[in-house]
């Protein structure tokens, strides 16, 4: 099958490696060199080919108009949507399929496979149950990607630098891809924290160890505001232990100063109400999404408690992921650019404790299981991510 391409996907296509790995940015083309490379060569009798995803739906969404272009262009290949396979005359199969339940995935021998975002997977997908299945064909891989930090697909990456053996690796940037416009990448730098804009524009891996909030420094961002904003608002977090609610205000040039908090042991979201309208009444709050559901002690809601106290709640549908809260945060606090846009006074000592202390788990989420710790840091993100999200989202709620 022929494919109009560059030299440098050409390049990568016929290189003898028998596992390629290709570290690139953000609409690099990625998907779209994962399946040429694919349905390159000769299809044989029975053969089978795979395109990985981390999850079923997204390599429906991905490769699945790809699929159908094929069909009508390949008058020997059928498309079966249902199990998104395209089968050809004589008995060759090219499916897509998804890591997020690997066990599903074994079977009998593959001769190619196309694993997209192996970062996002789990590391034993391919130790345990891709590569055996390669074994007895003597079967190829393409792992491509994004990076997310110096994990497992990290350590496939340095298989292949050192351009020997069977392994071999390339790394590109966004704009190596020739299909974004260097501008735009220049906008998303002014809009995205530092070290988030190397990893998916740069293809760099980076690391901030395992803090939460990786671009917090005291030197930084402890101040003392000479003027508090009369633009004010509530991030508030439910618990019985512990209810918390950090208050900030907002200045003309978009950055906010967290300048007061509560925190309450063993109590209920009416006397955090009481104490929030007694530091600062009628602006709005920034809660928790699942207080719409359900209250943390009372029949009620928590977010119908609070607008009984005359409260503004402003709320996601659902639960921003913890990747969504702390890349919005990482990035108002400090951008790409190296612009500050949050700080936080002094006194707010739970606040400045969770961003420092506060961790990562294995899959970047927020580590929970300390629990004096993240109620200050939740409150914080929900407010952070809601008013200034990395990804524009609409669907939210406002109500009196």
């Amino acid at each position: 099958m022929e494919w109009r391409t560059d030299n440098l996907r050409n390049g990568i296509i016929d290189h003898p490696a028998r596992f390629k790995c290709v570290v690139a940015g953000r609409r690099w083309g990625k998907t779209h060199l994962a399946l040429m490379w694919l349905l390159d060569g000769l299809i044989q009798s029975e053969e089978r080919r795979w395109f990985v995803a981390p999850t079923y739906r997204q390599g429906k969404t991905l490769v699945l108009p790809m699929l159908r272009n094929l069909e009508r262009n390949v008058p020997s290949a059928t498309l079966n949507e249902s199990d998104l396979t395209l089968k050809f005359d004589n008995g060759a199969e090219v499916s897509v399929k998804g890591a997020e339940n690997e066990d599903a995935l074994r079977g009998s021998g593959l001769v190619k496979v196309s694993i997209d975002e192996y970062a996002y997977m789990k590391p034993h997908v391919w130790e345990e149950i891709i590569f055996p299945m390669l074994t007895d064909t003597g079967g190829k891989a393409m792992f491509i990607g994004t990076p997310d930090g110096f994990n497992h697909f990290y350590d496939i990456y340095l298989k292949g630098i050192d351009d020997s053996g069977d392994w071999q690796s390339w790394q590109y940037t966004t704009v190596d891809g020739g299909f974004v416009d260097p501008e735009e990448v220049l906008r998303a730098r002014a809009t995205m924290d530092e070290r988030l804009f190397r990893q998916e524009f740069e293809a760099s891996f980076e690391t901030a160890g395992k803090r939460c909030a990786y671009n917090f420094d005291r030197s930084i961002h402890l101040k003392k505001a000479k003027d508090i904003s009369t633009k004010r608002f509530w991030g508030v977090d439910f618990n019985v232990d512990y209810m918390t609610a950090v208050l900030a205000c907002e200045y003309s040039d978009s950055t906010i100063h967290y300048f007061n908090e509560i925190r309450l042991a063993n109590s209920n979201t009416d006397e955090l109400a009481q104490e929030m309208r007694n530091v600062c009444p009628d602006v709005p709050c920034y809660p928790d999404p699942a207080g719409s559901a359900r209250s943390t002690t009372s029949s009620k809601s928590d977010h119908q408690i609070l607008r009984d106290y005359k409260f503004r709640i402003i709320s996601r549908r659902a639960h921003p992921s913890h990747r969504d809260r702390l890349n919005a945060l990482n990035r108002k606090l400090k951008n790409a650019e190296g612009k500050v846009g949050m700080t936080i006074d002094p006194t707010c000592k739970y606040l400045i404790k969770d961003l420092e202390l506060c961790q990562r788990d294995k899959h970047g989420g927020i580590d929970k299981t300390t629990l004096a710790l993240t109620h200050a840091l939740d409150a914080c993100s929900y407010l952070v991510e809601h008013r200034y999200p990395v990804t524009r989202r609409v669907a939210t709620s406002t109500s009196w």
